[in-house]
């Protein structure tokens, strides 16, 4: 389970457009930096009645086993509320991850990880991020050939 609150379930995906267009923002903004570490940015987001989640990994070209960088960012309903405040937080949101992997290319050797969820302020909002290694895509492959069945089951060990 992506989300950060244990109630986030059947959310909705973040439009394709939307997601396509912020990969490639992120791909031609941070172009140097790609080439050079053989790396490209993926986007996955999803829409819950709770928060709106926003994923951006950046993967390995060659081996998807190399171990990414994640930046997971999440909201309250609030800044979901209506279209506009949607579009706000998402146009916040690809700040902060431009922010955050600025931070990221500025150093050689960059491990600041979070596995938590932490709250940070920006623009005078509240969000929540944390910074994983976690590849989204092999989470999401083996969630499809787990099924429904294992993501109920991890949810009850969860609140427990």
């Amino acid at each position: 389970m992506f989300a950060r609150k244990a109630s986030s379930k059947n959310g909705k995906s973040i439009p394709q457009d939307w997601i396509e267009s912020f990969s490639r923002l992120l791909n031609e903004s941070y172009k140097k930096e790609c080439t050079q570490h053989g790396r490209y940015f993926d986007v996955y987001g999803q829409i819950f009645k709770e928060e709106l989640l926003v994923i951006v990994s950046w993967l390995s070209e060659k081996d998807e086993y190399v171990a990414p960088i994640t930046c997971f960012l999440s909201c309250e309903p609030e800044h979901i509320g209506s279209e506009k405040q949607v579009k706000a937080t998402q146009e916040n949101f690809i700040e902060v991850v431009g922010l955050f992997f600025d931070e990221v290319f500025a150093t050689d050797e960059w491990d600041q990880f979070e596995p938590n969820w932490q709250e940070v302020n920006y623009k005078k909002e509240n969000y929540f991020f944390k910074l994983s290694r976690e590849n989204i895509n092999l989470t999401l492959e083996a969630n499809k050939l787990l099924g429904d069945d294992f993501e109920d089951e991890e949810e009850e060990e969860q609140d427990q």
